[in-house]
């Protein structure tokens, strides 16, 4: 289930982001910056929407490729990519991560802000394990998924292991949403070696909520 058409509707209808994810940004410049020719390092955003990170990512000179479900982000991200920087390598896809049509072994880096979260937990260890295909021998996860206990959590209707179809918060309107504990990361990212994690949290709602986030940077694991 890595697409989910309230998604489109979204992207239709609601202004989103055009600015970077400050952790994804501290991700790529710890990891890449001192590279001398960063058009070898290859990223891939998967879930990648109206095309923030890469952005980012190809003002950087890094190479970046996308894929998300969703027609109307990726005719966003292309527009917005392509007129800013039109000698970036851009490749940006139309289709469902579940099954990512990529090389094996192709990327340095792939970024998961937030979208393997809109997936059934055992459908997203299948995800995680694609990823762990398409990444080079060490090369980098970078991973984002709300937390439990965030705002929306055990809200509206349960529809999973720690999912619900919200009905307040951030994630109200945003279809399925599942939330992570902390002993299931390593559950999640098998066959990864867990370099950083991290929690970020903010209140919300005049001090009412709090928004946490598990942050993860991981290696693949190589035998």
């Amino acid at each position: 289930m890595a697409w989910d058409e309230v998604w489109e509707k979204i992207f239709k209808n609601q202004e989103w982001g055009k600015y970077p994810s400050e952790d994804v940004i501290r991700c790529v410049a710890r990891n890449f910056y001192k590279v001398e020719n960063r058009q070898e390092i290859k990223i891939l955003e998967i879930g990648c929407g109206t095309g923030a990170n890469l952005w980012f990512v190809a003002k950087e000179g890094f190479s970046c490729y996308g894929i998300d479900g969703s027609a109307e982000a990726i005719k966003i991200a292309s527009e917005r990519i392509n007129n800013e920087f039109p000698y970036a390598k851009v490749e940006l896809k139309i289709g469902d991560f579940s099954s990512l049509p990529y090389e094996d072994n192709m990327f340095d880096l792939i970024i998961d802000n937030e979208a393997i979260c809109c997936n059934e937990f055992n459908d997203s260890i299948k995800i995680y394990e694609q990823i762990h295909k398409k990444l080079k021998n060490g090369g980098l996860l970078y991973t984002k998924t709300f937390a439990e206990g965030s705002w929306g959590f055990n809200t509206g209707e349960l529809v999973g292991y720690n999912a619900w179809i919200v009905d307040e918060g951030p994630l109200k309107g945003k279809g399925y949403s599942r939330f992570t504990k902390k002993e299931d990361i390593p559950k999640l990212l098998k066959g990864f070696s867990i370099k950083e994690l991290e929690m970020v949290s903010r209140t919300a709602d005049n001090l009412q909520q709090e928004v946490k986030e598990w942050v993860v940077i991981a290696n693949k694991e190589t035998y």
